[in-house]
């Protein structure tokens, strides 16, 4: 997480970050944006610059307007473990993005399963990782190492 400052300025700025919620297997750090992106734009930021998987993309069934979509870094060893998620207003712009950071391989892969299952029934999803494909991610990363 150092270097995504570095590398998305106008979206992680450390001096808009709000309190972080640090538990025993994760910390979530939330950042304001000064400057509201369409969610479009924002999933291209963090698809080409940060090199992060799309974990899902929706719309709410009970809002189809409101956009929800999380990236996760692919999981390597020694590599930064984290989710970025992020909600859109009704007119398709994001003010915020929610940073998850854990210190636990096992805890992510959980949260991110979690996270998938939990949209899966009031959201129509534009994309979606399934939860096997998530799961041959992981599993990859013990011979991609």
């Amino acid at each position: 997480m150092a270097l995504a400052p570095l590398m998305l300025p106008r979206l992680i700025d450390s001096k808009k970050c709000a309190e972080p919620d640090i538990t025993e297997d994760s910390a979530i750090l939330y950042f304001s944006l000064e400057e509201k992106f369409p969610i479009g734009c924002v999933m291209d930021m963090l698809d080409d610059d940060m090199d992060l998987l799309l974990l899902y993309h929706g719309t709410s069934k009970a809002a189809p307007n409101i956009h929800h979509c999380c990236f996760f870094a692919s999981p390597k060893l020694g590599q930064s473990m984290y989710k970025v998620n992020m909600v859109s207003q009704p007119n398709g712009f994001i003010d915020g993005i929610s940073v998850t950071i854990y210190d636990s391989i096992d805890v992510w892969e959980d949260e991110l399963e979690s996270d998938l299952l939990s949209h899966e029934a009031s959201f129509d999803f534009i994309e979606a990782m399934t939860a096997a494909k998530l799961l041959s991610v992981f599993c990859k990363m013990n011979y991609d190492g």
